[in-house]
């Protein structure tokens, strides 16, 4: 297996350069148009010097996996996957399995220092003050974010836990971004929010649509379009508003399905102001808002939480599955029927990342597709949740070619030095542009990305 060290000058981020709408009220960054590019500048926007910016992402869901449905098999269009993986059967040549990463150097507990650590890779500290490192996803924004409007995001979907659990602070168990050793990150879960920060739109604001702000600016842009990327800004425009659409709906005041008090619990507490209560709906809202976060270049580095750690989050949506919480259903005890129950909340989260990744094979960016351009991490922060074995991580990178990624392939790393996941951040930071040796206790670029 290959150990070239990765030469950091190999991709320098630039600023973003894509055009902007500006309203009264509202700022819309466009995609990545070819006939735009030429009527601005007389030539192509990919030119030597002037890269199409790479991006990072990682899809995390807590709890780990049912083993003996998480396996692959094989490699390119002969790969095997197993029953949890198949959804990802037509993406199998973007796919590149990390096999048995270890996060080294993690204590306090059982639960939290395999979730909170994830990014960071730093030893957790007792005691009851926050106390760990910067993450990878904060650095690389402090770093080459700056060269976007947004240097990073931080999406979730349940709110962060404050105070102490175990002696320990409870953020611990709801958060993986750190800006600092004693700042935690909590990710944001309001669907408005996130979409407000990405067109610099006033909650306040609600009897429009963002579009409706910058309509005759778009007008204008189209009539320099030709026809194959007038198209493509419609259905941009298009997928804006749909989001709004579906932000609006999933948000409505009355909508509260969850929230059932009754006299054995009168004092059920009542769901947050626009949190989405359809568990499905909710994550894929994140996902929709994270690829238009990337798409109009607002931001390059995404992060993305399905749920907490300890989560007591239902799946009694999927067919086959129980109102019992996930964290519950994770400590499976090898029982046949819970066992199921865990495999099936494991294949719904590979079929939101499906979805994602048909999504981004759909964007067209001029030198390759979105997917192409970005470094996707999915996976959980432990393997079975029964026993909380983070042994051998269940991870994947997806995407990423133009970023020096092969896909259609499974690596297995036995030798101990490489196997710390800190050598996988180390990796994807130096594919980002960022100018350094070493991150958290990575030893070196973790060998065999580029195959």
């Amino acid at each position: 297996m290959k150990r070239n060290r990765i030469t950091t000058d190999t991709y320098i981020p630039n600023v973003s350069r894509r055009a902007v709408l500006k309203g009264l009220g509202a700022t819309l960054m466009l995609p990545w148009l070819e006939s735009l590019a030429f009527a601005q500048g007389g030539k192509s926007a990919i030119t030597e010097g002037s890269q199409v910016p790479r991006r990072w992402a990682c899809l995390i869901f807590a709890n780990g996996v049912n083993q003996t449905h998480w396996w692959v098999k094989g490699s390119g269009a002969a790969m095997e996957l197993s029953k949890s993986l198949q959804p990802l059967a037509k993406f199998k040549e973007d796919l590149l399995f990390l096999d048995n990463l270890h996060l080294f150097d993690d204590t306090v507990g059982v639960h939290t220092p395999y979730f909170t650590n994830f990014l960071a890779g730093e030893k957790l500290r007792t005691g009851s003050i926050p106390d760990l490192a910067e993450s990878v996803d904060q650095f690389m924004g402090r770093t080459v974010g700056k060269d976007t409007p947004v240097p990073s995001i931080a999406l979730g979907t349940e709110p962060a836990s404050y105070g102490l659990s175990g002696g320990s602070p409870a953020i611990y168990s709801s958060t993986m971004s750190w800006s600092s050793k004693t700042t935690p990150i909590p990710p944001e879960i309001f669907p408005r929010q996130a979409f407000d920060r990405l067109f610099d739109t006033s909650s306040l604001v609600r009897d429009k649509s963002v579009l409706d702000f910058v309509k005759d600016q778009a007008n204008s842009v189209k009539r320099q379009l030709d026809s194959r990327d007038k198209d493509k800004l419609d259905e941009y425009l298009t997928s804006i508003r749909e989001i709004e659409q579906r932000i609006e709906k999933a948000t409505a005041e009355d909508r509260f399905e969850g929230w059932r008090p009754s006299l054995d619990k009168p004092d059920m507490e009542r769901p947050a102001e626009g949190k989405p209560q359809n568990v499905a709906d909710h994550m894929q809202m994140m996902v929709d808002i994270m690829l238009l976060a990337f798409r109009m270049d607002k931001t390059r580095i995404a992060s993305l939480i399905f749920q907490k750690d300890v989560t007591g989050m239902s799946f009694n949506f999927i067919e086959g599955v129980s109102n019992t919480g996930m964290h519950s259903i994770s400590h499976h005890r090898k029982q046949e029927n819970v066992l199921e129950e865990y495999q099936r909340i494991n294949q719904f989260h590979v079929e939101m990342l499906a979805q994602m990744i048909g999504k981004m094979k759909s964007v067209d960016e001029g030198n390759g597709t979105l997917l192409d351009n970005t470094m996707l991490l999915f996976g959980s922060t432990m393997r079975d949740g029964d026993v909380h074995d983070a042994n051998d991580l269940p991870l994947l990178l997806v995407g990423g070619k133009n970023c020096g990624i092969k896909g259609g392939r499974a690596i297995r790393y036995e030798k101990l030095e490489d196997r710390r996941l800190c050598n996988l951040h180390l990796s994807l930071a130096q594919r980002m542009g960022c100018q350094i040796n070493q991150f958290g206790n990575s030893h070196y670029p973790l060998p065999g990305l580029e195959g």
